[in-house]
């Protein structure tokens, strides 16, 4: 491996991803509104890096068509592995890495900002007992999981993504500190739920703001509990996470539309907060077991 001095990388920025990577991504979330989180899917050839560290916390997840020969160094410990599809390396920030890789593959990126991390250590976890610590390649079948969810999102639904991207950033961030922490982390009991006044108060926004961008963020605000805490209880209350259940209130909203306004199917697509038509069907279909066009027809 080239021995430079050491980079720190934001891999939000186009320049620094070419400081470690031979090439850009072939696609990312960097301008599709997600917070706290991105996602980065990487087709590289055989390649090395100069040591480097991250600014954010950095999960690397494999996906090889056949198993290659890599070589990582953190912190001056090395390890050599043959390397295949789910398996998962843990880079926290400003931590000195290296990596080579024996042959062409494809990766994804996920970063994660570390003020997701301390926070849902804070909300749910002793903040003191918690630190994220490097991990070489092993297999998680969870993160490769939440990486296929996510790439499937950007790739389906970029422009409304975002709010599912945040949800599976809190699961993510906890799981971590509980799986990759430099001790075990000991779960605090959440004292209190959400109240029905508190969960109609969310529910209300989304209704009231089905053509608008709906984060957790804002979602929590209403319940005025913590991002971590109303993504698990509301999906308690519902029997859906938050993102599932903004989709049905749209597609319901849709349902009345169809059958009580003048607008076309683009119109309405639009109007309850799909960003396309085709986006719209799909969501449509796997909700009531028909087309937009048929729903219309049948009532």
């Amino acid at each position: 491996m080239p021995k430079n001095e050491s980079k720190i990388i934001d891999l939000k920025k186009e320049k620094d991803i070419l400081k470690i990577l031979p090439c850009q991504p072939v696609y990312s979330s960097l301008n599709r509104g997600w917070k706290g989180i991105q996602l980065l899917h990487n087709s590289l050839p055989a390649w090395e890096s100069v040591e480097h560290s991250y600014i954010e916390h950095l999960i690397d997840v494999s996906e090889l068509t056949q198993v290659a020969k890599s070589e990582r160094v953190f912190e001056n410990k090395r390890q050599e592995t043959s390397v295949s599809t789910g398996e998962v390396a843990i880079i926290p920030a400003y931590t000195p890495h290296k990596l080579a890789c024996n042959q062409a593959g494809n990766c994804t990126f996920i970063i994660l900002n570390p003020s997701i991390i301390a926070r849902v250590a804070y909300e749910s976890i002793d903040p003191d007992k918690v630190e994220l610590v490097p991990h070489f390649d092993k297999p998680d079948p969870l993160i490769y999981q939440i990486c296929l969810a996510l790439k499937n999102i950007l790739q389906t639904n970029p422009q409304g993504s975002s709010l599912y991207a945040e949800s599976m950033m809190t699961a993510l961030a906890a799981y971590l500190l509980q799986h990759y922490s430099g001790r075990k982390a000991v779960r605090q009991n959440f004292k209190g739920g959400i109240t029905k006044y508190k969960l109609q108060q969310a529910i209300d926004y989304i209704h009231q703001n089905l053509a608008e961008h709906i984060s957790l963020a804002a979602l929590a605000e209403q319940a005025e509990i913590s991002q971590y805490h109303f993504a698990r209880l509301f999906k308690e209350a519902t029997g859906f996470a938050p993102y599932k259940f903004v989709i049905k209130c749209r597609v319901e909203r849709a349902k009345e539309l169809i059958l009580h306004s003048q607008l076309n199917i683009a119109e309405i697509a639009l109007k309850v907060g799909f960003n396309s038509q085709s986006n719209f069907t799909q969501n449509f279909k796997r909700f009531t077991g028909v087309t937009p066009k048929k729903f219309k027809g049948i009532h």
